[in-house]
This record gives structure tokens, sequence and C-alpha cells, in this order.
């Protein structure tokens, strides 16, 4: 019942979010994006004049107020209708959720491989602590953590695809070529989580609980691997969720460099012809998705710890 209370109490918090997205999302892109009904004939190769502009703003109801025109776009956004898409003539949701796929299994397995290395890696640098091991894992994860993930990207598509000629160069969205933009992406973000990691280790093994297990005759490495990394992954958690969140919205450079057909790339053309519509819809769906993340993560955290239930 305890918990319960408490996802009922995050759902609710979630509402006047989202209602602050929406004013974002409607506001801030018909400021930029100029107007809407000029661009409208301008994508359909039809030369704006006075009178046509006149037919499309009363069309599209641009003649209304600002709040209106506003009321009238969440009546639809709420069913994800945005509209349809000045380049593509397509719904928006439509071209979204194509793209979305591709992205999201982008995402998942970059934060697998993230996740994955850095676990290890944290454990061997904090039971090896000042060693030799311990500091080129440091210096390992502060290279990995500052290298942008574009030149991480054409530096392993020319090694692999040019040189080895291992991968195809231009492979598009393809799940059997997932794994060089998968592991560029996870490169820096998983290096973050080794020095993360590797310092919550340090601080629970002086905790007695550590010692404690240590007297019963485990080793160190493995008291922090079966009773300390439970509680050093709690701070963690949060940061790849917040991550795993950012790539949900795409990877622009690591989409374009790897031709993966996600999210990122296709906002991005969009925003340089002004698509009004996909910009909305892009900035809804991401933001819907990643405020589901941190209510899944806040969820998870009262099964990893009962006691944020009482706070």
């Amino acid at each position: 019942m305890r918990r319960l209370k408490f996802i009922l109490k995050r759902v609710i918090q979630i509402i006047p979010i989202l209602f602050v997205v929406t004013i974002l999302a409607f506001f801030l892109s018909n400021v930029s994006a100029g107007d809407v009904a000029t661009i409208t004939l301008q994508s359909e190769g039809i030369q704006p004049t006075e009178q046509n502009i006149a037919a499309v703003r009363n069309e599209l109801g641009l003649n209304d107020s600002l709040p209106v025109q506003y009321l009238n776009w969440l009546k639809k956004a709420v069913r994800f209708d945005f509209g349809v898409s000045f380049q593509t003539k397509k719904p928006v949701s439509t071209e979204i959720m194509t793209r979305f796929p591709a992205t999201l299994k982008l995402a998942l397995a970059a934060t697998l491989f993230s996740v994955l290395f850095s676990i290890p890696l944290a454990l061997l640098a904090c039971r090896y602590k000042d060693s030799a091991l311990d500091n080129a894992i440091r210096i390992g994860s502060a290279v990995g953590a500052t290298m942008p993930d574009f030149w991480i990207g054409l530096m392993l598509l020319y090694l692999f695809g040019v040189v080895l000629k291992i991968v195809p160069v231009i492979s598009g969205s393809k799940i059997s070529n997932i794994f060089l933009p998968a592991f560029t992406l996870s490169l820096p973000y998983g290096s973050t989580y080794v020095r993360v990691l590797q310092s919550n280790l340090d601080e629970e093994k002086r905790f007695d609980y550590i010692k404690a297990a240590r007297a019963r005759g485990l080793s160190e490495g493995k008291a922090l691997a079966k009773h300390g990394l439970k509680n050093a992954m709690l701070p963690m958690i949060t940061l790849v969720g917040i991550n795993f969140g950012k790539l949900i919205s795409g990877q622009i450079a690591c989409e374009t460099i790897f031709s993966w057909n996600g999210i990122g790339k296709f906002a991005v053309e969009s925003m340089k012809q002004k698509d009004l519509p996909v910009i909305q819809g892009y900035i809804m769906i991401v933001s819907v998705t990643y405020i589901l993340i941190n209510l899944i993560l806040d969820v998870a955290y009262t099964y990893i710890d009962p006691r944020i239930q009482m706070e």
C-alpha cells in the first residue's frame, strides 16, 4: 500500500510537468519557426502571396489568438496527433515512431555496453586501489569521458570499415550493425560510470558490513561484489537513467556517421527545414519518454531500497 501511494504521488506530479512541456513545445517552436503559413506554402513549392498566405492562415486557424491556437493544438497533441510533416507530407507521429525503434535499440545497446564494462573495471580499480592497474583504469576512464562521440565514431568507422573492411561504411539501421555505434556512445558514458562507481565503492569499503563480510572469510573483491555493489549502484542508477533519456532523444553525430536512421537525425533535418509539426512532435514524444523513464526509476528505487518509500 505504501509503495502504491508513492507511485500515485509520482504520477500526479507528472501532470503539471507535462502541461508545462506542452506550453513550451507550442510557444517556443512557434516563436522560432517564423510564419507558419509562408513555410507551409514554400514546402509545397507554392510562391507565397498575400492572398494564398491569408487562405492558409485561415485554414490552419492562425488568425485565432495564441491561447486559442494552443488549446486547439493541445486537443490533438493528447492523442499524439501533431499534424502532417512539411517535408514528407506524412503524419508526424508516424514519421517519428517509424524512426523511434532504431533510436531505442541504439540507446538500449549503448546503455548495456556502458554498464557491463564499467562495473568490472570499477571493482578492479577499487580492489587494487593505488596500484598500476588502478592508475591505468583512472587514466583510461578520464580519456574516455572527454573524447567526443563523433571523433570516436569516425575513428572506429575508419578502422573497421575502411582499413579492416569488417563492417560496411554505410550500414543503415540494421541490428547486425549496431555494435560500432553503440560502443561509440557507450565509451564516454561508461568511462564516467567507472569513476562514479569506483568512488562509491571506496566509500562502501569503509562500512562495518564490508568488514564483517571480510571477517567471515570473504576476500575484499568478493565482499565488494556481493555486498557493496548493490549500495554503490544506487547513485549510478540515477545517472544511467538520465543518460538513457539523453540517448532516447537521438544522438545526431553518431546517427549521421553510421547512417543510423533515428529520430535525432530526422529532428535536425526538420529544424533546418523549419518543419514546425515535426519539431513540436519531437519535443513532446521525447519529453514524455524522458518523464516516463524517470518514473520507472523512481519505482525501481522503491524495490532496490525500501527506505525511499518512507522518505
